[in-house]
């Protein structure tokens, strides 16, 4: 196979494609922006795209008060929606900016979920099947965009990825990949709804970077794993279930791994993630606030601990 110099030589490789610290959007410069819109244009730039216009008016619809698009607000057309979101991406903050291309994503999934293509449901031997079918085609266009902008974003050094859950931090690339994507991309089938909306919820609080939100943080993440093991042992949230209850019910019926290796797993999960809800959470009064460093550990368990589960 022909390779690339840089691929055979290191010196070239850092000179060809610097390795950056990680930043924030605010962090980059005009030219720099330029660089990213140019690799990105192809899916904001186009006037007949109708995605663009909706996500400019959903921007305008959640935040009134502050009408980010104006001249969407005021002359609604795809020209106007196309020079707002332009205009965001150069000239708004890093808020208004992930904002802007959150409701982009979220045109692109309504699209899709509008129509279900030609997924049949007599074309499949179960529901299971069906739904998981019905998924991938609903994500597929949504999928092509985050790897593009994912790419970018690395390239640029940017401190966040895009998946099925919304924006997280950047972590290394080898555990986003194999085990953030991986569980995302799960969850997001209609059954896990519950448990999707109560990471997302734990992602954004950690992107807040307060005190107060690290512990809504690990509030809402410890909810969302009793909220997929109700649904595996149950097939729906709510009841008076805790954690331990829902590991040993989900083993008795064989839904997750009960070997030596799994419970220990299991076991030191559970307390980690009992002990920090009990002392920096909000489901009961806290001890003290969380911090980053123990809402990225009880994040980075609970996708270790679904994976485990899913992967059985």
């Amino acid at each position: 196979m022909f390779k690339l110099w840089s691929e055979q030589n290191n010196e070239a490789k850092q000179l060809l494609s610097p390795n950056l610290d990680l930043r924030s959007w605010d962090d980059l410069s005009n030219e720099e922006k330029e660089k990213m819109w140019n690799f990105l244009k192809e899916w904001f730039n186009r006037e007949d795209d109708p995605r663009v216009l909706l996500a400019i008016i959903h921007l305008n619809e959640v935040h009134k008060f502050r009408s980010y698009a104006r001249a969407t607000l005021e002359h609604p057309s795809p020209r106007s929606s196309s020079a707002d979101f332009k205009n965001i991406f150069f000239n708004e903050s890093r808020h208004v900016v992930l904002e802007c291309l959150s409701c982009f994503c979220k045109s692109v999934l309504d699209e899709r979920r509008r129509d279900s293509g030609r997924i049949y449901r007599h074309d499949y031997d179960s529901d299971e099947e069906y739904m998981e079918a019905l998924t991938r085609w609903r994500f597929n266009e949504f999928d092509k965009f985050t790897e593009r902008i994912n790419d970018v974003f690395e390239h640029f050094s940017i401190n966040l990825i895009l998946t099925r859950s919304g924006f997280i931090d950047r972590q290394d690339p080898k555990v986003v990949q194999e085990i953030y994507v991986p569980v995302l991309n799960f969850l997001s089938l209609p059954k896990w709804r519950d448990v999707n909306r109560d990471l997302s919820d734990a992602f954004k609080e950690y992107q807040i970077k307060t005190a107060q939100s690290y512990s809504n943080c690990i509030t809402h993440a410890v909810s969302g794993v009793q909220a997929f093991l109700q649904i595996l042992v149950h097939e729906q949230t709510g009841g008076e279930y805790g954690i331990s209850n829902l590991i040993k019910q989900a083993q008795e019926k064989g839904l997750i791994p009960e070997d030596k290796f799994s419970n220990a797993i299991f076991k030191n999960v559970e307390t980690i993630l009992m002990g920090e809800r009990g002392k920096t959470g909000d489901a009961h009064p806290k001890q003290e606030y969380a911090n980053e460093k123990n809402a990225r550990l009880v994040l980075n368990l609970i996708m270790i601990f679904i994976q485990h589960c899913i992967q059985k």
